[in-house]
């Protein structure tokens, strides 16, 4: 990346908006009736209320404030138009965070959902929008050349066949999230070493359980996934969500990275070490 994108980039993480487990400003729902004996009901009037929620927004300045998610939801999101990155209080929680896991396990966690939101700033799509949210070319030629061939690792890495589901992965339809993924943990590895680096540790220290901080890292990333799915689900959701499964999510992501190799001591040529390993960012 040359200076100039570089610049342009910078300016953009920093004018990211941090919005954390709920809005500044509540939502009224005072008009929303919702009664104990009728739940189909409730759920039209609850939809017709977000519905005209929406509505509303039409000919009014944009509220950056605004949340798409509420409170108790477990997920989280980057807006590229807003240029935010939300995290609900729902995800706040165990397993992917809590005050009284180590620093490890919470980096690995929650941290690498943070980078992950962070990155899909910088992703395919999102990289295509300035620091205020504009559809904006802000790259040199070059450098969205080189960001191109980068992506088409991560896109040609991640179309597979899934012999589970007995179905094949589109690349190119999970390229912003696996992008986002793989950048994303890089992200939270960084932020673990330089806290451990505060605290007179290395990623290579020894906890009482015998492992190291790093493979601490990796275990909880990987403990965030554990998921179960039908196959009808699976190939459902192969074939038309942008996120691949999270088998592939830990594993793809992982082989990418020589500081897992290390940690667990996998050769090469192993099936968690690629050796075509894709990096974006």
């Amino acid at each position: 990346m040359t200076d100039a994108t570089k610049k342009q980039a910078s300016t953009k993480l920093h004018a990211i908006l941090d919005k954390v487990g709920y809005p500044d400003k509540w939502r009224d729902y005072s008009s929303l009736e919702i009664k104990p004996d009728n739940y189909l009901e409730n759920v039209h009037r609850a939809t017709t209320f977000e519905f005209n929620r929406w509505l509303q927004k039409i000919g009014k300045p944009i509220d950056r404030y605004d949340w798409t998610m509420t409170p108790p939801t477990i997920n989280a999101y980057y807006d590229p138009q807003f240029n935010t990155i939300n995290f609900p209080a729902g995800i706040l929680q165990p397993p992917f965070f809590s005050s009284n896991a180590d620093d490890a396990t919470n980096f690995g966690a929650e941290g690498a959902v943070i980078g992950h939101e962070i990155t899909h700033g910088f992703d395919d799509q999102g990289r295509k929008f300035d620091d205020k949210g504009n559809l904006h070319d802000w790259w040199t030629a070059e450098d969205a050349k080189n960001y191109d061939e980068r992506g088409k690792c991560i896109s040609d890495e991640y179309t597979q066949e899934i012999p589970e589901a007995g179905v094949k992965q589109n690349g190119l339809l999970t390229q912003g999230e696996d992008t986002a993924d793989n950048g994303g943990i890089y992200l939270a590895l960084i932020a673990l070493e330089n806290t451990l680096k505060q605290q007179g540790k290395t990623l290579e220290t020894k906890g009482d359980d015998g492992l190291t901080e790093v493979q601490r890292f990796f275990l909880s990333f990987s403990n965030n996934w554990c998921t179960q799915l039908r196959p009808e689900v699976m190939r459902t959701v192969i074939l038309t969500n942008p996120h691949s499964m999270p088998k592939y999510r830990v594993n793809n992501t992982v082989a990418n990275m020589p500081e897992f190799a290390k940690a667990f001591g996998c050769a090469k040529g192993k099936p968690l070490v690629h050796e075509n390993a894709c990096r974006v960012w």
